[in-house]
Parts: C-alpha cells; sequence; structure tokens
C-alpha cells in the first residue's frame, strides 16, 4: 500500500495565542500598581525557580516607552532578557506592550504582543491577559507556563501588600 501523506493542519492567529484569566481579592488599583511599577516587579515576575533584579529593569511607562529587563535561572544563572514598547496605557484598566526575547546576539526574537485588562468584579479584580500570536504552539504554551507561575507568584505578593 502507498504511503499516504497527510497535510500538515494550519494552524490560525487565534490558535497561536495565549489567554489567561485570574481574579484577585483585591481593589484594581493594587493590581494595577503592581503591572506598572517596576518596585514591586521582582518580587513577581517570572516563573518559580527565576527572579528579576529591580536594577535589570529600564521602564519608561509611557505609550512609546521603552523597557527592558532580565530574568536571571536561580540554578544556572542563565540571564533571559526581554524587551519591547509600550503601546496603550488606560490606568487602570488597560495595559499593552510587546515583547520579546533578546538573542544572545543582541537582536530581537520573534514579537508577540501582551495586553493585560483589568475590570472590578465582587470588590476584587479579574485580570484577562492575553499574548500572541505567537510563531508556533509551542512557544505559547511555553509561555503560558511561565507566565501561569508568576500569575501564582503574583496573587502570593497581592496578598502581602493588600
Amino acid at each position: 500500500m502507498p504511503e499516504s501523506t497527510i497535510p500538515e493542519a494550519e494552524t490560525s492567529s487565534d490558535e497561536l495565542m495565549l489567554v489567561i484569566t485570574r481574579e484577585f481579592q483585591v481593589p484594581i488599583s493594587a493590581v494595577w500598581s503592581a503591572l506598572t511599577d517596576p518596585e514591586q516587579a521582582p518580587a513577581w515576575w517570572g516563573p518559580r525557580g527565576f527572579h528579576t533584579p529591580r536594577e535589570s529593569i529600564d521602564a519608561d511607562l509611557e505609550i512609546g516607552g521603552l523597557y527592558r529587563a532580565c530574568m536571571i535561572q536561580d540554578a544556572t544563572g542563565q540571564q533571559y532578557w526581554w524587551s519591547g514598547v509600550h503601546t496603550d496605557i488606560e490606568p487602570p484598566n488597560l495595559f499593552v506592550f510587546t515583547h520579546a526575547w533578546d538573542k544572545t546576539d543582541g537582536t530581537r526574537g520573534f514579537e508577540t504582543e501582551v495586553t493585560f485588562r483589568l475590570e472590578e468584579v465582587d470588590g476584587g479584580t479579574r485580570m484577562t491577559f492575553t499574548q500572541g500570536p505567537f510563531d508556533t504552539a509551542e512557544n505559547r504554551d511555553a509561555n503560558g507556563t511561565g507566565w501561569r507561575e508568576s500569575f501564582d507568584r503574583l496573587a502570593e505578593h497581592l496578598r502581602g501588600v493588600a
């Protein structure tokens, strides 16, 4: 029997979007502050086993403003730099920026758009996070793992500051 060729499934840009929704039992102002204040970032940026030193964070929090930061793997000391541009800032509900991991040669990798939408719900805050579209489902899923752990850390941080 001849070998048949199965066409590769095409992946739509919707399928390459990462969407995470979380609710925090703190006021919207506390969540907004944690998302936009570089002083709070080291408390929650990065998955478990990584840290982001305050001195590595350079951010100009205005539309068109650039940012750059470094996440360091605790076990190895490996540095992961990322950067982008703030494209929409509407306190306390909307924070949008581009995101790309920097390559070892200093160039930027594949760029995605990150959106944080915040809304008040039942005395707390619902955060809807989207990122993408990604170049591959594997990159979407890997970023999803990292963000979910970061948001676990964000929830712990918010409980401590509320």
